[in-house]
């Protein structure tokens, strides 16, 4: 397990006495804990899209797509980076989590001049760049607090963060609906991002993990982690970098409109992609709990597996039968494309989720490599699969492409775990 940093690294002056958090809550009640915080982050995401897919033309829904893409992009980035090895460290207290949170709120800041340079020579885009780059450091100590609660064994709190994340939209985007004319996307974007710093703000204090700015307690933290932070952020580069390059891919070749239907059928899939995250999220530190008996990890990974690829399976389903009754309502000029884009999405996150558990065991085994060389497999043949696709079929292309090539990592993950906890056919 990796260890935090020491408290007298962060702190000048005298050392005050750690508070003790309260000790982690049994597995049930973490997971139910988990999967409600993962629910309320992605409802969030969710109604932000929902909105502006429901009241902005056709050429907002575009640029606004472009714009989302690039801050899951950083967002997703330092998940990995700074997420991971908050999950994978678990209950290291409050010293460890101080300096994380100052590494997110740089690589925020270091972040922020790019989008303004973006907004600079994209007119379409700018108004929404220039507020995520307002907010980016705010927005990227939310995600990394969120991570550090639930390594700590404490996802209520993470919870309770992104319950008031979406509170704060909501009460926002109603009073800009009340107005007499429809809201634009960059004001529905502006209220998500203000709730959301606001949100980080408030968790900071419930978790007493004020970020520790400055170089020397941001670089103790990446020295103590820095095997962690690098095969995370590798493992990011190699498979989820080639999901942000065929949605740039998809922008550039067959325009933005396909984004914006890959961007509103993956906002309709909500549902599986809230439980899909959550079970990654729990899977990692529950995994390292349970990673001494090896039989006990492959059953919980199998549980954790089977589960996540069940309901990937329903909820895509549920939604390709209920378009045809709901779609002409709610998105008139889109839901037919988003129809045909389901089952290929709903074959990626059902691939995801068969790989999920195994993927937790193997990190908690302590076998980063190894993910990291599957992960970097799988995203080559993401995109030698998906980039003559998405050119020739659009999104429907970029899901194909992608879920076969998860698919491959699903099953050669299995067989990894199998024989690293010896399995019966390892």
């Amino acid at each position: 397990m990796v260890s935090g940093v020491n408290r007298t690294e962060l702190a000048a002056g005298p050392v005050r006495p750690v508070r003790p958090v309260r000790p982690p809550r049994p597995v049930s009640r973490r997971a139910a804990w988990t999967f409600t915080s993962q629910g309320l982050s992605s409802a969030s995401n969710f109604l932000l899209t929902f909105l502006v897919l429901a009241a902005a033309p056709a050429r907002e829904l575009a640029a606004f797509s472009v714009c989302l893409t690039s801050y899951l992009l950083v967002a997703q980035l330092a998940r990995y980076a700074v997420g991971i090895p908050l999950l994978v460290s678990g209950e290291e207290g409050e010293p460890g989590h101080r300096a994380a949170a100052g590494v997110a709120v740089a690589a925020g800041l270091a972040v922020a001049p790019a989008l303004v340079a973006a907004a600079s020579v994209w007119p379409p885009g700018a108004g929404m760049l220039v507020i995520l780059a307002a907010a980016m450091p705010a927005l990227l100590l939310q995600e990394a607090l969120r991570h550090a609660a639930i390594g700590r064994g404490r996802p209520d709190l993470a919870a309770r963060g992104d319950g008031l994340w979406l509170a704060l939209q909501a009460v926002g985007a109603v009073a800009l609906l009340a107005g007499a004319d429809a809201p634009a996307a960059a004001e529905l974007v502006a209220v998500w991002a203000g709730a959301g710093a606001l949100s980080a703000v408030c968790l900071a204090g419930w978790l007493r993990a004020r970020p520790a700015l400055g170089v020397e307690p941001g670089r103790a933290w990446l020295r103590e982690n820095v095997v962690v932070c690098r095969r995370a952020a590798g493992e990011f580069a190699v498979n989820s970098g080639s999901y942000y390059v065929l949605c740039y891919v998809l922008s550039g070749l067959a325009g933005a409109a396909q984004l914006g239907y890959l961007r509103a059928a993956q906002t309709l899939f909500g549902p599986a992609s809230v439980v899909l995250l959550g079970g990654a999220s729990l899977g990692v530190p529950e995994s390292v709990r349970l990673r001494d008996d090896g039989r006990r990890l492959r059953r919980f990974a199998l549980a954790l597996s089977g589960g996540l690829a069940a309901l990937a399976l329903v909820c895509g389903a549920a939604v390709y039968a209920a378009l045809p009754a709901t779609g002409a309502r709610f998105f008139p000029e889109s839901w037919e494309a988003i129809r045909s884009i389901m089952p290929w999405l709903t074959l990626f996150g059902a691939a995801i989720g068969a790989g999920a558990g195994a993927v937790a065991g193997l990190r908690a085994l302590g076998a980063s490599r190894w993910v990291l060389v599957g992960r970097g497999v799988t995203g080559a043949a993401a995109l030698a699969a998906g980039l003559p696709a998405s050119a020739w079929f659009g999104a429907r292309g970029t899901f194909a492409g992608l879920g076969l090539a998860e698919c491959g990592l699903a099953v050669w993950a299995w067989r990894e775990l199998r024989r690293r906890t010896g399995g019966r056919h390892g």
